[in-house]
């Protein structure tokens, strides 16, 4: 067999880059889905409420932590590859330094609401929250070595060890019967990240080679990435507000029920996360060769449309069923709200398709600013309909916020550039 038909086959595909890419990501999020299952049928709503908002606080924090460091050292080790230590050496301690600091307010955070209000062990976080952060940001620097040589097989199996720990660990509890307190949970979890990042060190022992600190490299790599970790905080804190909110003004048991809706209806963006992120290239070399951007935009939307509204009705008719199999009949009222947001997320294709086209026309700051403004509209609308409503009201002001911010997105679209987001063919 020659070389060329080797390369046809699919089997080449699937050790690839982008492919270990995405399995290191399926992979996170099906453990972390399957440790779900076993939770819900292991805590009671109160204190389930209460682990799932403070895994709330630690996505946020994970995820500014992530844009502070990750896109710059990708750029800059990029550029300057004989400086690689250096610049290794500056990361390290711009990622301790944030860490230390996200570790702190989640420990505020975390003691506060354990104490202000009626969240079962919240308050016993705040003591293990920093070395946490330090843990975490510790096995999110070593992924980001790895991103930044391009190789992405490390990063797979880390989290295939790392998930392995955690479901194995909750499952002797689940066969135990034995009722986890949160500091438990925490350790597990640390647990994990702790075993991923010391196989990352040495199956990726090569990468780690540093040399002298230079205040000069941290600062090029702090002023690049606050505005990625600024964009990845307000994205988080959007997607994240309802619950926030819920566990303010309502209980941990509405939480906890809100968050298993919340869980299955994110199922629905994994798809539609990958086909985005293949068209974006497309969209970008369409608008600097000058091509006709109503029919780029068209076939993009249609496709997502295409993934997306068959999936979003399995899942609103067999809701009931999903939450039954993923929490348990405890859990039933999160039926109706994974029903309406589903729904409302049928206008997902065209917020992406915008998001991507601004970002490919390089007016990325203009995407900011409609994320700032999506955000102020989903504040309105949970204030609003929340307290009138309860936990019903915040899916409402949810589903409502993603179909007005992705109304004004099109509009917006079509003085840019002048595409007319709602009037297309829908035959390919």
């Amino acid at each position: 067999m020659s070389n060329n038909l080797i390369k046809k086959l699919p089997i080449q595909k699937l050790f690839s880059p982008a492919a270990f890419s995405l399995g290191s990501a399926l992979a996170l999020q099906g453990f972390a889905l399957l440790g779900f299952m076993l939770l819900a049928r292991l805590l009671p709503l109160e204190q389930m409420g209460a682990w799932a908002l403070w895994l709330t606080f630690a996505a946020i924090a994970d995820m500014t932590r992530q844009g502070i460091l990750q896109n710059g050292l990708v750029r800059f080790t990029a550029k300057e590859q004989n400086a690689w230590g250096e610049w290794l050496s500056a990361g390290l301690v711009l990622n301790s330094a944030f860490s230390a600091g996200l570790g702190l307010l989640l420990a505020l955070f975390a003691f506060v609401l354990g104490k202000t209000m009626d969240m079962p062990g919240m308050a016993n976080l705040a003591l293990w929250a920093l070395p946490f952060s330090l843990l975490q940001g510790l096995g999110r620097y070593g992924e980001s070595v790895q991103i930044a040589r391009s190789d992405f097989k490390g990063i797979f199996f880390a989290n295939i060890i790392n998930g392995i720990l955690q479901f194995s660990l909750m499952a002797f509890l689940f066969l135990k019967k034995n009722t986890p307190s949160l500091p438990l949970l925490l350790a597990i979890q640390s647990l994990g990240i702790f075993a991923g990042m010391i196989f990352t060190y040495f199956f990726r022992r090569a990468y780690f080679q540093f040399s002298s600190y230079k205040k000069v490299r941290l600062l090029e790599l702090f002023h690049f990435g606050k505005y990625v970790a600024g964009t990845n905080f307000f994205s988080l804190l959007f997607q994240r507000l309802d619950t926030l909110l819920i566990g303010i003004f309502l209980t941990p048991a509405a939480v906890a029920i809100y968050n298993v809706a919340t869980r299955l209806n994110s199922l629905l963006d994994l798809p539609l996360n990958g086909l985005s992120q293949a068209q974006y290239p497309g969209i970008a070399a369409a608008y600097m060769e000058d091509r006709p951007m109503q029919a780029i935009y068209e076939n993009n939307v249609r496709q997502l449309i295409y993934v997306q509204a068959p999936l979003t009705i399995i899942l609103a008719i067999f809701a009931p069923f999903a939450v039954e199999l993923l929490a348990g009949k405890a859990y039933a009222d999160a039926a109706p709200l994974l029903q309406l947001l589903a729904i409302a997320g049928l206008v997902k294709p065209w917020g992406r398709t915008f998001g991507m086209t601004l970002d490919a026309i390089g007016k990325p700051r203009l995407n900011f600013k409609m994320l700032l403004a999506s955000i102020s509209v989903n504040l309105v609308l949970n204030l609003s309909l929340l307290p009138l409503m309860g936990v019903t009201g915040a899916a409402w002001a949810t589903g409502l916020g993603v179909i007005v911010t992705t109304a004004m997105g099109q509009f917006l679209l079509k003085k840019e550039l002048a595409i007319r987001p709602f009037s297309f063919r829908w035959q390919s």
